[in-house]
C-alpha cells in the first residue's frame, strides 16, 4: 500500500479530518436511529395488509441498535482523534478504535445491503396482503376499513388496479360485478361518481361519462401495491439504506486514516516526538538484499537445505550414499625437516648401553626331539 511522510503539521491536519468525518457519521447515525422509529410505526398502521413478511421489528430494532452503536462509537472516535493531536496523549486507544471501527464498517455494510433486500420481499408481502384483504371486503370490519383507508389516503384503486375489484364478489358474495368501492373515486373532481357497474351500458351513457374517457380519472387507475411500494420501498426504504450506505462510506474513509494515522504515529523516534514519521495501511514484506548480506546469508540457507535434505534420505534410508574419503597422492611426499640429535656426554644413561660390536650372542636352538 502507499506510504505517506507524515510531519507533525499533516498529523495534526489528518486527526482534525478525522474529527469531521465522526461528525458527519454521528448526524447519520441519528437519523438512522429516527428512521427506525418512522418505519416501525408508519408500517405498523399498515400491518394487516402485510402477508407473509415476517416480523417488521426485526428490521426496525437493527436499525435503532445500529445507530446508537455508531453515535457511541462516533463520540468516542472524536475524543481519540482530539487525543492524537498531543505528543503526550495520542497513542491512547488508537489501536482499539481502529478495530472497533473496522468491524463496525464491514457490519453497517451488511445492515445496508439487508435494507435494499426488505424491498422485494416487502413488495410480495404487500400483493398478498391487498389481495388477502380485498376478498374479505365484502364482510365489513376493520379489513375494510384499511382498505378503504388505504385507498382513500394513497389514492390507489385495486391490488395492481381497479380491475381487479372485478374479480372480487362485491355484492352478497355470489356474482361478479363490474363494481369498485366508493373509496376509489378522485375527490378533485366535482362530478358525481359512477363506481358500479363500470363496464356496463351505463357507465357510457349517464351524465355523458365514458369509461374509456373522463372515467379514467375519476376512479384511481394506480394500484395500491405500486403506491404502497412507492412509498415505503422508493420513499423510506431506499433513503434509509442511501443512509447506511453513507455512514458506510464514511466509517471506510475513517478507518483508512485511522490506520494511516496509528501506523504514524507507532513509526515515531521516541527521542523525537514531533519529527516525521511514515504511515501506511499494509506493511509491505522486506526485500532482502543479497548484496548488502554477502555470501553468509547464502552459505547459511544452503546448509540449512542440506542438513534437511540429509534428514529425510537418512529417515527413509533409500538413495543413502556414504562419503568416499579422497585417495592420497604417493607421487607427492611432502618435505620433512631432518631431525638432529644432540647427545649430552654428561648423561650416565647410555654407559651401560652395549656396543653394536659386542652384541649378545643368539640363543642355541632346542635340541630337535627323540625318534620314536
Amino acid at each position: 500500500m502507499v506510504v505517506i511522510n507524515f510531519t507533525e503539521e499533516k498529523r495534526v491536519r489528518l486527526a482534525t479530518v478525522l474529527q469531521c468525518f465522526n461528525a458527519l457519521s454521528t448526524l447519520c447515525s441519528l437519523f438512522l436511529i429516527s428512521g427506525g422509529l418512522f418505519i416501525k410505526f408508519r408500517v405498523e398502521d399498515k400491518v394487516a395488509l402485510i402477508e407473509d413478511y415476517g416480523n417488521i421489528d426485526g428490521l426496525c430494532y437493527t436499525l435503532m441498535a445500529f445507530g446508537v452503536l455508531g453515535v457511541g462509537l462516533n463520540l468516542f472516535g472524536m475524543k481519540v482523534s482530539s487525543d492524537s493531536k498531543s505528543p503526550e496523549t495520542r497513542s491512547k486507544g488508537l489501536v482499539i478504535y481502529m478495530a472497533v471501527t473496522a468491524l463496525f464498517c464491514l457490519l453497517v455494510f451488511c445492515a445496508g445491503i439487508t435494507t435494499f433486500a426488505h424491498k422485494m420481499h416487502l413488495q410480495s408481502a404487500f400483493d398478498k396482503g391487498i389481495t388477502k384483504a380485498m376478498n374479505q371486503y365484502q364482510h365489513g370490519g376493520s379489513l375494510k376499513i384499511e382498505v378503504d383507508i388505504l385507498q382513500t389516503e394513497y389514492h390507489c384503486c385495486g391490488s395492481e388496479g381497479p380491475e381487479d375489484w372485478f374479480k372480487m364478489k362485491m355484492s352478497d358474495g355470489r356474482y361478479l360485478t363490474s363494481d369498485v368501492p366508493f373509496s376509489c373515486c378522485n375527490m378533485r373532481y366535482n362530478r358525481p361518481c359512477i363506481h358500479h357497474g363500470l363496464t356496463g351500458a351505463a357507465a357510457g351513457t349517464h351524465y355523458n361519462f365514458k369509461y374509456e374517457g373522463a372515467q379514467k380519472h375519476i376512479i384511481y387507475q394506480t394500484g395500491c401495491k405500486e403506491a404502497l411500494m412507492n412509498y415505503f420501498g422508493g420513499q423510506v426504504l431506499e433513503t434509509v439504506g442511501g443512509t447506511i450506505m453513507v455512514i458506510w462510506v464514511f466509517q471506510l474513509a475513517v478507518t483508512f486514516g485511522v490506520r494511516y494515522l496509528q501506523t504514524a504515529i507507532g513509526s515515531i523516534d521516541p527521542s523525537d516526538p514531533e519529527g516525521d514519521s511514515k504511515g501506511h495501511i499494509f506493511a509491505s514484506p522486506a526485500k532482502k538484499d543479497k548484496d548488502t548480506e554477502g555470501g553468509g546469508g547464502g552459505k547459511q540457507q544452503k546448509s540449512k537445505k542440506t542438513k534437511k535434505f540429509g534428514k529425510i534420505t537418512g529417515k527413509f534410508g533409500k538413495n543413502k550414499k556414504k562419503p568416499v574419503p579422497p585417495e592420497p597422492d604417493y607421487d607427492q611426499v611432502p618435505d620433512e625437516e631432518p631431525l638432529e640429535w644432540t647427545l649430552d656426554p654428561s648423561d650416565s644413561s647410555f654407559e651401560n648401553e652395549p656396543d653394536a660390536e659386542q652384541a649378545p650372542a643368539a640363543p642355541a636352538p632346542p635340541p630337535p626331539p627323540p625318534p620314536p
